[in-house]
């Protein structure tokens, strides 16, 4: 990837997450795209990125042969919040994921926003579920019919989203 459109990412990522979280998640973003199996979607607006959603691979260890991932970042600048970015990206990158063959999708993420593009509260395992306080933030999208019921037992994302506070869900709201 083009080191211009990577920091362009990154920098999507920075302002979307806030002075609070963005550097963070900005550096998380960085360090998924330099995972060879990273799929990034990006929206534009006028010319400059206005948007970006990265997925990484998700393993459920009992079933490898079934092709997740996990969604992770989803970010909109500022300034194109409220255009039908988020909405763009999600239709996109769900596209994107048929096309290429996932199975099925996962996030812990916000629980008004993933519902409206199919994803549904699971009962299947984050990394570290003891950690899973807020049970309603933990989300499937099947893109493969049949698929989430086949899941089961523990998981496994990439390195670097193997760490506890990315998965503890307490102090979120």
């Amino acid at each position: 990837m083009d080191q211009t459109i990577k920091e362009s990412i990154i920098n999507v990522h920075r302002l979307a997450f806030g002075e609070e979280e963005g550097p963070e998640i900005a550096k998380l973003a960085e360090s998924f795209l330099n995972h060879p199996d990273t799929v990034s979607i990006s929206v534009k607006r006028d010319g400059q990125f206005a948007g970006n959603v990265l997925f990484t691979p998700f393993v459920f260890e009992d079933r490898p042969d079934i092709k997740c991932y996990l969604l992770a970042p989803c970010g909109v600048s500022p300034v194109f919040q409220g255009h039908g970015v988020g909405k763009e990206l999600m239709e996109t990158s769900i596209e994107h994921l048929k096309s290429i063959g996932a199975d099925a999708v996962f996030v812990l993420g916000v629980p008004a926003f993933y519902p409206r593009y199919g994803f549904a509260p699971t009962d299947k395992q984050t990394p570290y579920p003891d950690l899973l306080t807020a049970p309603e933030a933990w989300m499937a999208l099947e893109l493969t019919p049949g698929t989430v019921g086949k899941l089961s037992g523990k998981t496994q994302a990439i390195p670097q989203f193997m760490q506890p506070h990315w998965w503890d869900t307490s102090g979120r709201e």
